[in-house]
């Protein structure tokens, strides 16, 4: 069998049994074709994995705004009403009271720890004691008021902690998002060329298959002619049976290997099998560790995250560390009031000739054992040293899947010569044993046997181109390139 006849022969059983699997009457739909390209577009458009880190992102940047939430105005307004009915111990004093309010402010917190507040209250008092000079009194006042912390809380350093911190989620939730980009499309590849494989086996056990019809056929002729012995039929009708059974296993295969493809695509269809159209390509030239090393260090989305992740945890460090400070806070504030028996005539005694007052102090407060924040705040610091820890561990099997994944191109490469230097050998021999079989001078057994090691070797040959496209897709994922090929 020359390498002419043998191409023909393969390309001729491929498209037979492409047919086969892509008509109806099996009941199933017809084939998809796909190319790579479109494998992992659909990957990177459909994939749940990947729309879940996509979500996470999203539940990051939530934190984040949230965490401002400390440093909005507050609005604040309210009004009441009461009566009271009082025992008066002394002559005058009110039996009956009537009281109400309605007030209202506004609050903002600066980044560096400090609190203004601007308030505006109003109230109303009427009683039935001959001691009130004015009945019902009006009054009305407004207040500045500052709180400024003097341990506990004193710095924008410490107040924005918070914002910092889940900005640096936010940002290792970005890269985990490019991270998930990069491994799917590692497994799509890896997935996609598994399925080529799958083929690939289905084209070398039909051509197996082949063969061993094409000797029963000659052995069947060679006895009716009486050069062979009836029972000489039965080995080569034993192995045609033998790798019928092989065939229905490669069958198997292939629906897993679509499976696993249609799974990392989440495409519904499963009952439209899947047939790949791209063939592994070969590049012959050998990446250079220290380049690749240098790209992973430095690019893969990972480990900018574990980094990201570590700033967090040095800036919560700081802020729990603070919280561990007794807190003193100095506060003051100044106003006007008025007051007067209607309530436009306390407006305009507090606009034009209020009543000023002001207030000044200081405020100390420690929970005596503190254990709560002493607590929190070693929890923060063996978090902090696991981060750093994470991050180095993922930067040590970087290195460590580097070296392996280039020492795997070269050795696939090697692979890739070998196999097809045995398939060659193995198709001279086959042709020798199929030549001394026409002639009396071997046996069906000796045919059979170069036919399974031809077999074989072809099978090899194409694992081998499979492999090495498969560990450039690994190569990839390690550096966290999402590669998309060109159409």
């Amino acid at each position: 069998m020359n390498s002419n006849l043998r191409h023909a022969c393969l390309l001729s059983i491929l498209c037979l049994f492409l047919l086969l699997q892509t008509t109806d009457a099996a009941g199933e739909e017809q084939a998809v074709e796909l190319s790579l390209r479109q494998a992992l577009e659909m990957a990177l458009a459909n994939n749940l994995s990947l729309q879940l880190s996509k979500q996470d992102l999203e539940i990051a940047k939530g934190s984040a705004d949230a965490e401002y939430g400390s440093f909005d105005s507050l609005l604040q307004a309210g009004a009441a009403a009461g009566e009271a009915h009082l025992s008066p111990t002394m002559q005058g004093e009110a039996y009956d009271e009537d009281i109400s309010s309605w007030n209202a402010s506004v609050s903002k917190k600066l980044s560096t720890g400090t609190e203004l507040g601007l308030s505006w209250s109003n109230g109303r008092n009427s009683s039935d004691s001959s001691l009130s000079l004015i009945d019902p009194l009006y009054t009305s006042g407004i207040d500045l008021e500052i709180s400024q912390p003097l341990l506990k809380g004193l710095g924008s350093e410490v107040q924005t902690a918070g914002i910092r911190a889940a900005q640096k989620e936010s940002e290792a939730a970005t890269f985990l998002v490019h991270r998930e980009a990069a491994e799917l499309t590692s497994q799509v590849r890896k997935a996609y060329w598994q399925l080529v494989s799958s083929w690939q086996d289905i084209e070398v056990l039909q051509l197996s298959l082949s063969l061993a019809r094409q000797l029963e056929d000659e052995t069947q002729s060679r006895i009716e002619t009486g050069l062979l012995a009836e029972v000489e039929i039965f080995q080569p009708q034993s192995e045609v049976a033998r790798r019928e059974q092989n065939l229905i296993s490669g069958e198997r295969a292939v629906g897993v290997a679509e499976d696993n493809l249609r799974y990392l695509l989440n495409n519904q269809e499963w009952n439209r099998p899947l047939t790949p159209i791209d063939s592994p390509k070969i590049d012959p030239s050998l990446p250079l560790l220290e380049t690749i090393l240098n790209n992973a260090l430095a690019n893969r989305p990972d480990i900018k995250a574990a980094d990201m992740r570590t700033e967090a945890a040095k800036i919560t460090t700081v802020s729990l560390k603070d919280r561990t400070l007794p807190s003193l806070d100095l506060f003051g504030s100044v106003g006007l009031a008025g007051s007067e028996d209607d309530y436009g005539g306390a407006l305009d005694r507090l606009s034009n000739d209020g009543d000023p007052r002001w207030q000044v102090g200081i405020n100390f407060s420690t929970p005596l054992e503190n254990r709560s924040a002493k607590g929190q705040y070693r929890q923060a610091k063996a978090s902090l040293k696991r981060a750093k820890t994470q991050a180095e561990l993922l930067r040590q099997q970087t290195r460590s899947l580097a070296r392996q994944a280039v020492r795997d191109i070269k050795l696939s490469l090697k692979a890739i010569e070998a196999t097809r230097k045995t398939t060659l050998a193995s198709e001279k021999r086959l042709e020798g044993e199929q030549t001394k079989f026409e002639v009396g001078r071997a046996t069906t057994y000796d045919v059979l046997v170069a036919q399974e090691d031809f077999s074989k070797a072809v099978a090899d040959e194409y694992r081998a181109k499979i492999l090495h496209v498969q560990t450039l897709a690994e190569l990839d994922r390690i550096q966290g390139i999402v590669r998309i090929e060109q159409p």
